[in-house]
């Protein structure tokens, strides 16, 4: 029942969004405004007041954290291996197959769900992997796509460093994009506040948690009505073998690693429902910069977020158990 009760709130609201815009109640502008509106308004505010008022550890969790971003990386390099055998691509397009198979909807719809089944007190090890989680793998991400272009103009280029500086240039833009980001601008800029000893004025925190009580609710549903847009087409069948390794190997072996390393039980059921989420819709976005495995990542995208409603109750009752 407490599995049923985290959840059903989520399906409800996405499947509420599915429909109006399936019925025509909203348009693609109507819902275009409702994404900005969560995106840089309402979420923000919820992961700033979260960050700048959350109780963070006196040490950094550093088994934590290295246990998480072991495992996204061990699944991403599994990602890329099995693309290159069975449809032979370049690394341009392995780095988008890569993400789709480790990239977690972890804010959309992993605080609400966490959240849920584990309370309030999963929001700080939730929060120390979402300030970092765009950071990291769409550096990634992109220096592995850029790294192709790299190699292509090497011959054009009088040194092997002058090839690479593409890479680090689009690195770094990369890094200052991030910075500007409503998402992880307002997590590092809470927990910069946090971490100095600010205490922000009691107007002010009453003001953002108002803004941040429409962020899930707003964002759900913004989620549910832009489903709309991704068809399973053609590429249904090389996406599954991705869904299920996202869904379902991804998160066990997030548990078993943390569970080797002896991580708190909270921090362990928080990062492997992290890792049971979805695959988030920025890989999407992602694969559109690179013109990429478009239809895959929609696909995949579709897929795994109608059979989370299934996986993510059975983990949920596996980390609750």
């Amino acid at each position: 029942m407490l599995i049923f009760n985290a959840l059903f709130p989520v399906v409800a609201i996405a499947a509420l969004g599915y429909w109006s815009r399936t019925r025509h109640w909203l348009n693609e502008l109507e819902v275009a405004v409702i994404e900005r509106l969560s995106f840089w308004f309402l979420i923000p505010c919820l992961l700033f007041h979260g960050a700048a008022t959350a109780d963070f550890p006196s040490q950094l969790p550093w088994a934590y954290l290295a246990a998480f971003y072991a495992v996204i990386g061990a699944m991403y390099g599994v990602c890329m291996l099995w693309a290159r055998w069975r449809y032979h691509y370049d690394l341009r397009h392995l780095s988008v197959v890569g993400m789709t198979g480790a990239y977690a909807n972890a804010t959309v719809l992993g605080i609400p769900i966490a959240v849920g089944i584990l309370g309030q007190a999963a929001l700080v090890p939730m929060l120390m992997i979402i300030c970092v989680h765009n950071l990291v793998i769409f550096s990634v991400g992109t220096v592995l796509a850029e790294w192709q272009a790299a190699d292509s103009t090497q011959a054009q280029t009088p040194t092997k460093r002058a090839s690479l500086r593409g890479v680090l240039v689009k690195l770094k833009q990369v890094v200052f994009e991030l910075g500007l980001n409503p998402i992880s601008g307002s997590l590092l800029a809470g927990a910069a506040l946090n971490w100095l000893g600010v205490q922000l004025p009691s107007p002010l925190l009453a003001t953002l948690d108002l803004l941040g009580g429409a962020a899930i609710p707003g964002s759900v549903f913004a989620l549910g009505a832009a489903l709309v847009r991704y068809k399973l087409r053609d590429a249904l069948w090389p996406a599954v073998p991705l869904v299920v390794m996202k869904l379902l190997l991804l998160p066990a072996l997030m548990w078993c690693l943390m569970l080797q390393l002896s991580v708190d039980l909270l921090w362990r059921q928080a990062a492997t429902l992290i890792a049971a989420m979805p695959v988030g819709i920025s890989v999407y976005v992602f694969s559109r910069r690179y013109q990429c495995c478009e239809e895959i990542t929609a696909s995949a995208i579709v897929l795994s977020t109608v059979l989370s409603i299934v996986t993510l109750t059975l983990w949920g009752l596996w980390v609750v158990e």
